[in-house]
């Protein structure tokens, strides 16, 4: 098996992208933004002043996790069923499995953080993961 490097890098890079803007749609979107906004004064909440450096943080973060990923999916595409999207959608799958259920799990066991937020953080993490798989799908061959 042989991993084109230079592809993984680059859909690591491009599904980081896409997610950051889907994100920001998700995210800032008035019905959510207001739900975040309400939530402010809860305990579970870091206070960020500085909007730019919380937007840096959460960009290199999503940089990368999704070039590790972009390289775990170019190690284990062939063992996924399917054409593109079906591939994506299992990698997105996958993600969900590894990444937001045990991380939703743990966040609402042992943390004060507000059940509305620990909904919208499941349902758009796993609407991002889906994202993830087929941008990753589509450019890594």
């Amino acid at each position: 098996m042989v991993i084109d490097i230079l592809q993984s890098i680059v859909g690591g890079i491009t599904a980081s992208l896409v997610w950051f803007m889907a994100g920001g749609i998700l995210y800032m979107n008035p019905f959510v933004a207001k739900i975040y906004k309400d939530a402010q004064k809860s305990p579970g909440l870091k206070k960020w002043t500085n909007v730019p450096k919380y937007l840096s943080y959460q960009f290199y973060g999503i940089l990368a996790q999704c070039l590790l990923w972009a390289f775990v999916f170019a190690f284990i595409k062939s063992a996924l069923p399917g054409e593109i999207i079906l591939k994506g959608i299992t990698f997105g799958l996958i993600l969900i499995a590894v990444k937001i259920f045990p991380r939703f799990v743990d966040m609402w066991t042992q943390s004060t953080y507000p059940d509305k937020l620990l909904a919208i953080e499941f349902v758009n993490g796993t609407i991002g993961s889906f994202i993830i798989g087929v941008v990753l799908a589509y450019l890594i061959r």
